[in-house]
């Protein structure tokens, strides 16, 4: 095929990129189930191939580090965890053992189960995650059956790649300084894919159907991260347009980068707190190098999937401390426990429920189970004593949970003083509004907390009923849905009327075209991956608070999402012109 065609995904890290296609296959690694005779030599087979593994990931883990830092190589945290888990371990040996079976299915058979929950979760970190295991279980299986590795990848310089998807591992045996921008089948904004090419600076594009089918190694292609195009054997005059395009993101990156250490501060003098998403310690080095102030959602699920017990309150506490020590004086925001029936079985007892994502989850299962929650809260407060840490409460629908919450806080602290623990007395607790209830309550929920912080994701998912993940509906799921916009409003005017700020942590406040409207509602604080911030700071810092209050006036008139965009994409482009030449607003085009 020599002539144009395009192929569109989904967007994962902005930029435009113009070389020519390397297609990734990899190898195959099989793992035929077969009953053995000999289970001593299966279990010395099993326990050699680990050993070999962990060698692997190890030095894979130390050319993430050289190549692109201890954020892009966190997950490798996780997978040498899991490979370290006496639960992986013997749940393998059982099966050798009892069932007679190879090393390679046992093994295989215990992580998929693993995996398999992760691709259940309604969480889309976590889903994204399973992959990752599961290219886990093919090397671990590789070192088992003693097969053949895959040679380091010998790219072109001008190399964009092509896969069904790409692991830890494979970006790791790819040689980067060649590498202008990835293109995967599979994946969403926060697979590997993504997270690497953030780190990178450069373009992605993730979910881009039937990318195999239809491309091969050698095709020109442009590449454009913030759309979510590939464009194959562009004519001459597409090669012009994102020539000049691609000019003008560079001028903008460089800009963005003077403005990483600048405070947001609005054009009429308004300061507005970024700070960041993040769920490892290790990310603390990109809150600070992209000019976050501190954490507004640490995500601490990451303690409890990575092993096969509830984490003491010591280890909670040695990674809690080491956060808020790191950010200092900057605040960091702990979410407590959020995971639900699909991530709970093996650590808290069997759980059967026909939709566990609105069932028996997050604080209402903390409540449910003080022997859980108690532990957390003393090593959030422990660590309140070495920085400015506040307690976020996840999935809160009514003033109960709040009031109940509150109880056990309060008794968690008292247990901590007649032990002689440090913390702060004055700790701040606030909750995640992101169910319609809690929006709908807030001004009695106000009254309670410290703070709000909007869940923007599933705000938008529980109000349109939409499952984002589902690909059916996923065209429903829109922050910009005027149902969504007026539950926003009612929080932040509920929250101020009661002397409380206001933030958000959700994907939409990493959105330039939705500053202007949440800046207009009254949101007081952002919490983004870091690599937004920048981005957001510069929107920040050419508006003014007045004229963002006449916009948002003007778009909570409206009846539909493409009028409220349509508003934001004109007003923008007199603010900020090239935002929209270099493609950085992509919210209008929407599949």
């Amino acid at each position: 095929m020599n002539a144009e065609y395009r192929i569109s995904g989904l967007p994962a890290s902005p930029g435009i990129a113009i070389g020519r296609a390397f297609v990734y296959r990899k190898g195959a690694v099989t793992a035929v189930k077969y009953r053995v005779s000999d289970t001593g030599r299966e279990l010395e087979k099993f326990k050699a191939g680990l050993i070999r593994a962990k060698a692997e990931f190890s030095e894979l883990k130390q050319q993430i580090v050289l190549r692109m830092g201890e954020e892009a190589a966190a997950i490798w945290d996780a997978q040498l965890l899991m490979l370290d888990d006496p639960e992986t371990f013997e749940g393998t040996v059982r099966r050798i053992r009892e069932q007679r079976q190879d090393a390679a299915s046992s093994f295989k058979e215990v992580m998929e189960e693993v995996a398999q929950g992760m691709q259940n979760s309604s969480n889309a970190y976590l889903k994204e995650r399973s992959a990752d295991i599961r290219d886990m279980i093919w090397r671990v299986i590789k070192h088992i059956e003693a097969q053949s590795t895959l040679p380091r990848q010998d790219l072109p310089r001008d190399a964009i790649v092509l896969a069904h998807e790409l692991s830890p591992a494979d970006t790791a045996l790819m040689s980067h300084k060649k590498i202008l921008g990835f293109i995967t089948e599979t994946g969403g904004k926060t697979s590997h894919t993504a997270i690497v090419a953030r780190s990178l600076e450069i373009p992605a594009v993730v979910g881009a159907p039937d990318l195999m089918l239809k491309a091969a190694t050698g095709q020109p292609v442009i590449l454009d991260g913030a759309r979510g195009l590939a464009i194959f054997n562009p004519g001459p005059q597409t090669l012009e347009l994102y020539r000049e395009e691609q000019k003008v993101f560079l001028k903008h990156l460089t800009n963005l980068k003077r403005l990483r250490r600048q405070k947001a501060v609005t054009r009429d003098g308004h300061q507005v707190e970024l700070s960041a998403n993040i769920e490892m310690p290790e990310e603390t080095a990109s809150v600070l190098s992209h000019g976050a102030k501190g954490v507004g959602l640490y995500r601490t699920e990451f303690l409890f999937l990575t092993s096969d017990h509830l984490p003491t309150e010591e280890e909670q506490f040695q990674v809690y401390r080491k956060v808020a020590v790191k950010l200092s004086p900057d605040p960091v925001i702990f979410r407590t426990f959020d995971l639900g029936g699909d991530k709970l079985d093996n650590k808290t007892g069997p759980l059967s429920e026909a939709n566990p994502f609105m069932g028996w989850r997050a604080i209402r299962f903390c409540l449910d189970r003080p022997e859980v929650f108690k532990p957390q809260l003393r090593a959030i407060l422990r660590a309140s004593a070495h920085g400015q840490v506040k307690i976020m409460l996840p999935m809160i629908c009514c003033l109960s949970e709040v009031i109940r919450a509150k109880k056990v806080i309060a008794e968690v602290k008292i247990e901590l003083k007649e032990q002689g623990h440090k913390f702060d007395p004055n700790c701040q607790m606030g909750i995640m509004v992101e169910t319609p209830s809690a929006a709908l309550t807030a001004r009695q929920l106000a009254r309670e907390v410290d703070f709000f912080s909007i869940g923007s994701n599933d705000l938008t998912q529980y109000t349109l009923a939409v499952d984002r993940s589902n690909q059916k509906v996923a065209g429903l799921y829109d922050p910009f849905n005027p149902a969504v916009l007026r539950l926003i409003r009612e929080v932040a005017e509920q929250g101020h009327r009661a002397g409380i700020w206001v933030g958000m942590c959700g994907e939409m406040c990493a959105d330039p075209l939705a500053m202007p409207l949440l800046l207009g509602l009254g949101l007081d604080e952002f919490s983004m991956n870091p690599a937004s911030v920048p981005e957001i700071k510069r929107m920040i810092m050419n508006l003014s608070v007045d004229e963002c209050r006449k916009v948002a006036a003007r778009v909570m008139e409206e009846p539909d999402p493409m009028a409220v965009r349509r508003i934001l994409f004109d007003f923008v482009g007199t603010i900020l012109p090239d935002l929209k030449l270099a493609g950085r607003i992509c919210s209008l085009e929407r599949n």
